[in-house]
């Protein structure tokens, strides 16, 4: 069913529900009545049409009698609650038979009907229809399958499934949601369960985890489980000891499916640390990733963060990843009521089909992804012409990786106390755009008899770097206090670059680079995460950077002291600009 249709349903009943979401669910439970009265299931006594004068009480009397006819009950008692009008259900009975007669009630379908319901998308998580077109197009659904879909919420993805006549198998905590949309499909091989599949699996035989050919879903996203959940699990599902949601979903899937496996993930799972990295380096050594695909943000409710979809074949290992970039204007369009969806769906399945190396798409081997520490970002691989400008700029001179110059310490993590030492922190918003950095604005205490604590005290000439929030930020210290009391330290949004060979590479040229356009586009390429960037530090370690002739690297040197030299006097002047006026009118 089209939005239009589902808004002339919803504008009848508008304001005679007791709210917004049983409107929605009235409207659904009277078409499935209206469906299963069509297919001739019902005794006469039931039929649709024969309730549309009778009052409310009849009409929901009635439609509890209809829930043994249905696959899975759909009725909403909650919906049925304090309606405004008695009236109500009569005329959207009326209505619906009415667009019956004009022929437009079964031309449509009620796939993305929670979806298209704008107010539902505050307290349901929905979908894009495109997302879920490009789902379940990936897989090589047919009648012949058996498909597992769990953690289903608005029932568009095993709406889609249904249609092809597959034997479906639903899992889903909110099942009368998925229950009114299932139920109006014409179909008779899905099974809907109630239940949380990592917790209370059911598909089971004999006490086994039932294998299914392909499994498909949108599993909720950073979510943290009970270590009750994998401690003890009876078919040992969970490698990683962890809280970490989508790595306990993803074993899941695993031990549930014997083939294909095609679901939707956040981009935190593709780069983080942990069981995170943990995961990935076990599904990429035994080739159990096949695609990786990028998504812009906006493709589902309660998140505006970018999504992939991670494509897992366990019955067909390769030593291939193919990731697509589809995150650009190429594949996506905002609408007017900013609502993201997938465009040029065919031409994205082609991309994702071919071998080909493209400026969206590239086939790449295990063996590169684990020089990349088990990264499965896919801008890590797919170079766009951006990129492809910065390669070409990086080709001036020779390069090395950063950490083969520079040691990356990341500040101490610590809490202002009672105790401690009174040492003065930088912060982001005392690094300067030229010069050296001058003042430490935050006070705090820090532990001086903790491991190593002298070595995050700053010296003469390191290098301070934000590396989240607002990434790539850089300046450097000259003269700064003696380690200890007073000293200064990194702020926790910062890193700290200490040249370990200052005669090869001076840290005043690194920074040089690292502020120019150049290495900001750099520091950019190898950032994660949307909504808080962050820069890793096996990525920066691993980044490489250029080594010009150390006379150009002198010319540097003495370009950033040209640079002090100019900001001192700005400064001087500032200081005696202020001074003309102060005398006139003191206070």
């Amino acid at each position: 069913m089209n939005d239009k249709l589902l808004w002339q349903l919803l504008d009848t009943i508008r304001g005679s529900a007791a709210d917004s979401p049983k409107a929605l669910s009235l409207v659904l439970q009277l078409l499935c009545w209206w469906k299963f009265s069509k297919e001739q299931t019902l005794p006469e006594s039931l039929l649709f049409g024969a309730f549309s004068d009778q009052d409310a009480n009849a009409q929901h009397d009635a439609l509890r009698k209809v829930q043994p006819y249905a696959r899975y009950p759909f009725l909403d008692e909650g919906a049925w609650q304090n309606l405004r009008n008695p009236n109500a259900v009569s005329i959207l009975i009326q209505k619906i038979c009415l667009l019956e007669k004009q022929g437009l009630v079964g031309m449509h379908l009620l796939d993305d009907a929670f979806y298209w319901w704008t107010e539902s998308r505050s307290s349901h998580f929905t979908y894009a229809p495109s997302l879920c077109d490009l789902m379940v197009s990936l897989a090589p659904i047919d009648s012949s399958c058996d498909v597992y879909v769990p953690w289903e919420t608005s029932g568009q993805l095993a709406a889609r499934i249904a249609h092809t006549k597959a034997k479906l198998w639903v899992e889903s905590q909110q099942p009368t949601h998925c229950a009114q949309v299932l139920n109006f499909i014409d179909g008779e091989h899905w099974e809907l369960h109630a239940t949380d599949p990592l917790s209370t699996p059911l598909a089971i035989n004999k006490g086994k985890l039932v294998q299914f050919d392909i499994a498909m879903c949108i599993p909720p996203m950073g979510m943290k489980y009970p270590s009750e959940i994998y401690e003890g699990d009876l078919w040992e599902r969970f490698n990683e000891k962890t809280s970490v949601g989508n790595v306990l979903q993803i074993r899941h899937l695993l031990a549930q499916t014997q083939g294909l496996i095609v679901l939707a993930v956040p981009s935190s799972l593709l780069f983080g640390a942990g069981a995170e990295r943990q995961m990935r380096e076990d599904l990429v050594s035994r080739g159990f990733i096949r695609t990786v695909i990028a998504l812009p943000a906006g493709l589902c409710s309660g998140t505006s963060i970018p999504i992939n979809i991670l494509v897992l074949d366990s019955k067909n290992p390769t030593q291939s990843i193919r990731f697509v970039d589809a995150n650009h204007s190429a594949f996506k369009e905002t609408s007017g009521k900013k609502r993201t969806e997938l465009k040029n769906i065919d031409g994205l399945l082609k991309l994702v089909n071919s071998t080909d190396d493209s400026p969206s798409a590239k086939n790449v081997t295990a063996e590169d992804v684990a020089q990349n520490d088990f990264s499965l970002l896919a801008n890590r691989y797919v170079h766009n012409e951006s990129t492809k400008k910065l390669e070409h700029a990086l080709k001036r001179y020779p390069v090395v990786e950063l950490g083969d110059f520079f040691q990356i310490l990341r500040p101490r993590q610590h809490n202002t106390t009672s105790a401690g030492a009174k040492v003065s922190e930088v912060l982001a918003q005392d690094i300067p755009s030229f010069g050296y950095i001058r003042i430490a604005s935050k006070v705090t205490l820090f532990d001086l008899e903790s491991p190593k604590a002298e070595s995050y005290f700053l010296q003469p000439d390191d290098i301070l770097m934000t590396f989240k929030g607002a990434i790539g930020k850089a300046g450097i210290v000259g003269d700064v206090p003696n380690a200890g009391q007073d000293g200064w330290i990194a702020g926790q949004s910062s890193l700290i670059l200490r040249s370990g060979l200052p005669d090869q590479y001076p840290a005043k040229a690194l920074l040089i680079f690292l502020r120019s356009p150049l290495g900001q586009s750099l520091l950019s390429q190898i950032a994660v995460g949307a909504v808080s960037p962050s820069i890793q530090l096996s990525a920066l370690k691993n980044m490489k950077i250029p080594v010009p002739p150390m006379g150009t690297m002198h010319a540097m040197v003495r370009a950033f002291d040209k640079e002090v030299q100019i900001q001192t006097e700005i400064d001087s002047l500032t200081l005696q600009q202020a001074e003309l006026t102060e005398a006139f009118w003191p206070l």
